[in-house]
């Protein structure tokens, strides 16, 4: 594969496609709005044992708790796209749906809810789908699980790790506790790589090699997550949940590169090894949160959430030179970074008539960002690192948010929804920073979303938005650039980008439970995107660039997915996924003047299939998910270009249910013949990429370890 290659997915499209079509030609009559309901009876054939094993057997579920992005930062609570629910309610929490999902026995689930929009009593608006967890009041299991598991990789690396969690209930509290130890790195609750080899090549502007490296990457992360959800349910009603979760971290990573650099003749001039270590000991990552609900009357409700997160990351980075006669000290950076988020959000809501609904309230936020920066470097060359002063070293930035919002839900007709809502941000960012004046910003967020059905069956969706993005703190304050040894400089004055989006969508659910079909296209103008630009020149007369906000950029995308439980064809238990986005955006690079793609996970198109299978008969699963991005990403800095593209990515599982309650399970990840390669280019030049004058072109080609996992888990 190359850079750029757009081929590797036209046989999947036409298939894709030819059975979305194929599918949708069934349409059965079922309640117009109403929720689908997946009952204990639904889950009896299948061996579950938690509440995520049982959310995985319904059509259309799976994807969305793959898409669960527990890293990503929303602005408050959030309430856009798919969403999974807790008893009709958002998690208490960040992070957290998947983990909960998982310590909950599948003897405490009632039934399992997959809702389109606002229909059912969630009240919660979404831009997708809804899967809504229902809990059985006051279900005293005494019950718990656990899982031992073995994960190793191509490269024998070996390790192990666990949890067991155990839920009760006493009098009118239910409690469930858990613990867990995790070796792999993790991101969107799914394993990323541990080891990886990097073979560069840099060439001279004529063409000729001027330097071969051959990096190989080891990543040893280790993670201990002590869990604990409570829920008091009072004797009027009132309930009230308090979740916790405090999660220590170690990571160590060190790079060694092995180098040889030539001169314009190709001649050897210098051979050595290049070695770096991170070190992240012992990072805290606390949270707490909750969130009180009781009716007023005979219909008002009062819904009152929280949250309190903690992170503190301590790092130490070096860097050294091995010329096999003698090891030189490059570099060394001792970073420790605390923050801190703290959301209080409060609402009412209350009938206006039989058709429509009003919630009003507010919500208050503080987000704190603590950064201390010691970068050391061998400014003389005399084979020993000095401290550089940095006058933003000691680094420290607040925001302080309040929102007040009103959401009115409206059912015009039995097939004709429209929901509307106005949130009016106002939020102050201050800093430390000598010069940098606080910020102060008034945001009106309208909405309105309006649901046409055009069966029992067939939705249509109209939505138009204004949205703010949530600013990433880091891009304020100084970092330590580890891979080129520098220091990247930070920016007080980033403002959040603003963005209307307008959105089309259609909904279809197959008859008798047997999946769905989604499609929608979506256009966003966004003001003061945020990429990187010329911050500054300094005395050098060297440009210096820094994340800030670059101008104007558009976004245009078209999505179609579908679930299907091919019962249609006499295999009720196998679920086949898929997705395929097809996307575009523009915006102007502030180095150059040209229009060009924007910086992030923009690819040109995405393709997901995923597939599950139940041989009930003989207790035994199997599955599969492929994922594809092709074009590719570009990135843009004041003297570098690059551009990136992935391989595909493979991974499969086996499942055999042993009795007794075991469950022995097999995972791979990264099978693919090429697995998960990270295809990069980049050109430097001198002074600028305005100049045009390149000075350097680099290449590589990461080649990374497959991951495997054996695990036993059983109840008790």
């Amino acid at each position: 594969m190359t850079i750029g290659d757009r081929t590797a997915l036209r046989p999947w499209r036409g298939a894709f496609l030819a059975a979305t079509l194929f599918i949708s030609t069934e349409v059965r009559a079922q309640d117009s709005g109403a929720p689908q309901v997946f009952d204990r009876a639904y889950f009896e054939r299948y061996d579950v044992v938690t509440a995520e094993d049982m959310v995985r057997r319904v059509p259309g579920a799976t994807a969305i708790l793959d898409s669960l992005k527990d890293t990503q930062q929303e602005r408050g609570f959030g309430s856009g796209g798919d969403q999974v629910l807790l008893n009709g309610k958002r998690f208490a929490g960040k992070g957290q749906v998947l983990s909960t999902l998982r310590r909950i026995q599948s003897a405490k689930v009632e039934r399992v809810e997959l809702i389109r929009g606002t229909t059912g009593d969630t009240g919660v608006l979404s831009e997708g789908l809804i899967v809504n967890v229902v809990l059985i009041e006051g279900a005293s299991t005494g019950s718990g699980s656990w899982q031992a598991a073995a994960r190793f990789n191509d490269r024998s690396k070996i390790n192990g790790d666990g949890l067991v969690s155990y839920s009760n209930s006493w009098g009118l509290l239910d409690y469930t506790v858990g613990v867990e130890r995790s070796v792999w790195n993790d991101r969107n609750g799914q394993p990323e790589f541990q080891q990886a080899t990097t073979p560069e090549t840099y060439f001279y502007p004529n063409g000729s090699v001027s330097e071969t490296r051959v990096r190989q990457l080891d990543s040893t992360p280790d993670r201990f997550t002590l869990t604990s959800n409570l829920a008091y349910n009072f004797e009027n009603g009132d309930r009230v949940r308090l979740n916790g979760r405090f999660a220590p971290r170690t990571t160590d990573v060190k790079e060694e590169t092995a180098f040889t650099r030539y001169n314009t003749s190709g001649a050897a001039t210098l051979t050595a090894i290049d070695r770096q270590r991170v070190r992240v000991h012992w990072e805290t990552d606390f949270e707490v949160g909750g969130d009180y609900e009781s009716t007023l009357g005979d219909a008002t409700k009062l819904n009152v959430l929280f949250i309190n997160t903690y992170e503190h990351e301590p790092e130490k980075s070096f860097r050294n030179l091995d010329l096999g006669t003698s090891v030189i000290e490059l570099s060394r950076n001792i970073n420790d970074a605390t923050s801190v988020e703290s959301i209080i959000r409060g609402s009412l809501t209350w009938p206006l008539a039989s058709s429509q609904t009003l919630e009003v309230g507010a919500e208050a936020a503080r987000n704190i960002l603590r950064q201390k920066i010691r970068p050391f470097f061998d400014l003389n060359s005399d084979g020993r690192v000095e401290e550089i002063a940095i006058p933003t070293g000691n680094a420290r930035v607040q925001e302080i948010r309040g929102e007040a919002f009103a959401n009115h839900n409206w059912r015009i007709a039995s097939n004709l929804s429209l929901n509307t809502s106005l949130v009016v941000e106002m939020s102050r960012i201050t800093n430390n920073y000598p010069f940098s004046p606080s910020h102060t910003y008034i945001f009106p967020k309208p909405r309105a979303d309006l649901r046409y059905d055009i069966t029992s069956a067939d939705q249509l969706r109209f939505k138009v938005e204004r949205k703010v993005s949530q600013l990433e703190f880091d891009n304020f304050v100084p970092s330590f650039d580890v891979q080129d040894s520098e220091i990247d400089a930070g920016n007080p004055d980033l403002r959040p980008e603003r963005t209307w989006e307008f959105e089309v969508g259609y909904h279809h659910d197959l008859p008798a439970k047997q999946g769905l079909i989604e499609a929608r296209a979506f256009y966003r103008d966004i003001q003061d995107h945020i990429d990187l630009f010329l911050l500054r020149t300094d005395s050098n007369g060297l440009g210096v660039s820094a994340t800030g906000n670059i101008g104007a950029a558009r976004h245009y995308s078209a999505e179609a997915k579908a679930s299907v439980r091919l019962g249609f064809i006499g295999v009720p238990d196998l679920v086949i996924n898929g997705r395929f986005l097809r996307q575009f955006d523009r915006t102007t690079d502030p180095f150059t003047g040209l229009k060009r793609r924007m910086v992030g996970n923009h690819w040109d198109s995405e393709l997901d299939l995923g597939l599950r299978h139940d041989v009930v008969a003989w207790g035994f699963s199997y599955g599969m998910e492929y994922e594809q991005k092709t074009g590719t990403i570009q990135g843009s800095d004041i003297r570098v270009q690059k551009f990136d593209a992935r391989n595909a990515h493979l991974q499969v599982f086996v499942e055999k249910t042993l009795g007794y309650g075991l469950t022995l399970r097999a995972e791979g990840h990264g099978l693919m013949p090429e697995h998960s390669q990270h295809y990069r280019q980049r050109v430097l030049y001198v002074g600028s990429v305005a100049t045009g004058v390149v000075s350097r072109r680099e290449t590589y080609t990461e080649h990374r370890d497959r991951l495997f996992m054996v695990s036993l888990r059983g109840t008790f």
